[in-house]
């Protein structure tokens, strides 16, 4: 079986960045009350994984920092969608249904863009977890 290239420094760089200005951005509004330990060092893994390209470990290990964070409910109706979107995609590559799976081998070539998406609005989701501050009352107001 063919593996996976690690991506060039470039693309690492890119991601990193990335990574890093939503951390900083969503940040600024302030971190939950009381911050998971647990949760605060699955981010380290999940940066690395999603600068990796490791689309579906982003989507796995972001449902487990929200869920170390105790954050898998939210009275923003907008975070509980995307909130339960993680906790679906999660399972669902967690418990396979091996008629119809949510991932194949196939997938790692052909679909890598589509998971692509996922593991960014995962990562998205998880920031939303351990920042609900300032960035969720902006998120309302454009809204508005």
């Amino acid at each position: 079986m063919e593996h996976i290239e690690y991506p060039d420094l470039d693309t690492w760089e890119e991601r990193r960045h990335w990574f890093e200005s939503l951390e900083d951005e969503r940040g600024r509004g302030g971190a939950a009350p009381a911050l998971s330990e647990q949760a605060c060092a699955l981010m380290l893994d999940l940066q690395a994984v999603y600068c990796a390209g490791a689309w579906a470990a982003a989507v796995i290990l972001a449902a487990t920092i929200v869920d170390s964070q105790g954050r898998f409910t939210s009275t923003d109706p907008a975070l509980a969608e995307e909130l339960a979107w993680l906790r679906r995609t999660r399972n669902a590559l967690m418990h396979e249904n091996p008629k119809l799976p949510v991932i194949t081998v196939e997938d790692q070539w052909q679909n890598r863009r589509e998971w692509a998406r996922c593991a960014k609005r995962a990562v998205a989701v998880a920031m939303a977890a351990l920042y609900p501050g300032e960035a969720d009352k902006d998120r309302r107001a454009k809204r508005a």
